[in-house]
């Protein structure tokens, strides 16, 4: 609260289960009840958040003797417009509504304000009246307190400087306040993540195509040939530079490092020259923006027009740079990306304007990091705090096994059996459901499908799995639990399993975490870890480009048991690593563990733990 007094921003290492959700739109609320103007914007990753959010604002206002705090929930356009015109990337609710209409959009906007209401009802509600939730929430969001949304609505610059100007605030008189946040320095790099390949040029120059069949006068007709002329040289160029890229790629690696001269070059070279641009680099700066406007009906997905403008954007703002790093993969028929390695330059701005923020999360460890990834650092007024949890020592006891591991030379057949063993262990003396979190879907295979394990289920994580299928998580839990038959719930870390459900009613007894999940060596990691230490020094160089944020992951997985006070569960970590040194200080300070050097003691310790529980 102190630092949102003065303006300032409070980055908060804050457990589950303590209540920072409801602390931090107190003391945010308490902080714009002293502007009108102000509004609070809530942050969150994952759509499974936004319904904690509106509970615990509910739970809030059932506690007011005034009037009640206004809050509208909203998501992506795409997913609440009934009719969203492709060509005009606008809906039909945008043009004139006839005065009974507007007076339902009314009404329905009161409805929202009243009481909290989640996205998801909302949606389903306007859908039964014939009323567009986009429109909607829009409305409402005028007069709400609390907007809670996603990321992308200020840290993606086209949709920030989209949406604030419709929901009636500027970014002064806005108090941030991001959930989960250790998301969102990555967050921000893929926003400004761009890729190009020949298949998007070629469905480019198909789009442009067809979308010159709309084109009705002659000029522009004459304008859009030589963009499409300029297309199907890039087309040859593309197979030339790939094929010069392809070569310089090292034996037994699939990457090399590119740059933005070479890359421009490349669509400068492109450009055909015509009476219209005095320049190639005029030339290619219309391209650009000739293919933002191409429209044509792709369903739901982005234009690759759009993509390719994207690309041609990034790399010119970031032209001789060192922030961004382009890559040349040569699997398949070959793939550029480009990679933000410094968030600060998005983030930043956006904070110092603001009226204040608070970041939060259980694993914000150490907050003088992110506090310095984000570019938060050099603001005024900054507070920085770890929290200890006041019940999870004793509800949540942690083991380190001391004879694993997923360090890479020390992999192999043994290694696999012993950490199987310790799986074994858990699942055979946990009375409930059990969750095992690895590095890799390749290594989630590697120890989970191959054992038979005692009275259980297996239900394993997909990369493809859709959000109605992450939402009937819990509900099959608890119904196997109602059955009484176990579950082995297994995710990867930084998964769909790992973060964004809310595992409660203490629906997990135990949590097996195999490994560490340090990124393998590319050139994107070598590049952020060499641009860290040139911004940090040489110690955190390392630290803040790669340990720190593996090892939070995985404490991110271990909280994901203990919920509330009442909560209990047992976590066993499966790597010797977390035991050295360098990996231990990357733990919260309150990091305890007991040893285990077999699995025979880790399947004691968690006969012991729930034998204790069953007693008390």
């Amino acid at each position: 609260m102190n630092a949102l007094k003065m303006n300032g921003h409070h980055l908060a290492a804050a457990p589950t289960g303590i209540g920072k959700t409801a602390a931090a739109l107190a003391a945010a609320l308490e902080a714009s009840s002293q502007s009108p103007n102000k509004k609070i914007f809530f942050l969150t990753g994952r759509q499974s958040q936004h319904k904690i959010v509106i509970e615990t604002i509910r739970e809030i206002n059932k506690s007011l003797d005034f009037q009640n705090i206004k809050c509208v929930d909203i998501i992506g356009r795409q997913s609440m417009c009934i009719e969203l015109d492709l060509f005009s990337g606008k809906c039909n609710c945008e043009g004139g509504v006839s005065k009974g209409k507007e007076m339902q959009y009314i009404r329905f906007s009161e409805e929202i304000l009243e009481n909290p209401i989640h996205v998801d009802q909302v949606i389903s509600k306007a859908r039964g009246r014939l009323l567009c939730p986009w429109k909607a929430l829009r409305n409402s969001a005028k007069d709400a307190d609390i907007i809670v949304c996603d990321y992308n609505h200020l840290f993606i610059d086209a949709i920030r400087e989209s949406s604030l100007p419709g929901l009636g605030v500027s970014l002064e008189d806005i108090i941030i306040v991001v959930d989960e946040a250790h998301n969102l320095p990555d967050r921000i790099r893929k926003g400004l993540e761009r890729t190009l390949t020949k298949q998007i040029v070629i469905h480019g120059r198909f789009e442009v195509e067809e979308f010159m069949g709309y084109v009705q006068s002659k000029s522009e007709e004459k304008i859009w040939e030589w963009l499409l002329k300029s297309f199907k040289k890039l087309e040859k160029n593309m197979a030339t530079y790939f094929e010069k890229w392809n070569r310089g790629v090292e034996i037994n690696k699939k990457e090399k490092r590119i740059y933005s001269k070479e890359l421009l070059k490349m669509f400068l070279e492109s450009m055909i020259p015509n009476e219209i641009h005095d320049s190639k680099e005029t030339a290619l700066s219309n391209f650009s923006k000739m293919l933002k406007d191409v429209v044509v009906d792709n369903g739901d997905k982005e234009l690759s027009c759009w993509r390719i403008a994207a690309l041609l954007e990034t790399v010119i703002k970031f032209e001789n740079k060192k922030e961004l790093v382009l890559v040349f993969n040569n699997e398949k028929a070959g793939k550029i990306s480009c990679h933000l390695l410094d968030p600060s330059i998005i983030s930043k701005p956006i904070f110092s304007k603001s009226s204040g923020s608070i970041l939060m999360s259980g694993t914000l460890y150490p907050p003088t990091m992110y506090s310095d990834i984000l570019g938060l650092t050099p603001l005024k007024n900054v507070t920085l705090k770890e929290y200890i949890s006041p019940f999870e020592s004793h509800n949540k006891p942690i083991s380190i096994a001391t004879n694993v591991t997923t360090r890479y030379k020390q992999r192999g057949p043994e290694n696999t059996r012993k950490i199987c063993e310790h799986i074994y262990s858990v699942a055979k003396e946990a009375p409930g459901h059990i969750a095992v979190f690895a590095p890799s879907y390749k290594l989630l295979n590697e120890f989970i499908d191959n054992e038979g394990w005692p009275n259980r289920l297996v239900i394993k994580e997909k990369s493809e799995w859709k959000k109605s299928e992450i939402d009937q998580i819990i509900p099959d839990l608890e119904k196997y639990r109602k059955n009484k038959q176990k579950i082995l719930l297994a995710g990867v870390f930084g998964g769909k399993l790992s973060e964004g459900i809310d595992y409660n009613n203490n629906i997990l007894d135990a949590v097996i975490c195999i490994g560490i999940p340090v990124p393998p060596p590319s050139i994107f990691s070598d590049a952020l870890k060499e641009f860290l230490e040139t911004k940090f020094g040489r110690n955190k160089g390392w630290l803040y480009g790669s340990m720190q944020p593996a090892v939070n992951s995985v404490i991110q997985a271990m909280g994901r048991p203990i919920r509330s006070s009442k909560d209990k569960a047992f976590i066993v970590l499966l790597d010797s690593r977390h035991l050295d040194q360098s990996y231990r200080k990357c733990h919260p300070e309150n990091f305890s563990p007991l040893i285990c050097n077999d699995s025979e003691t880790t399947r004691r310790y968690i006969a012991r733990f729930f034998s204790k529980i069953q007693r008390s």
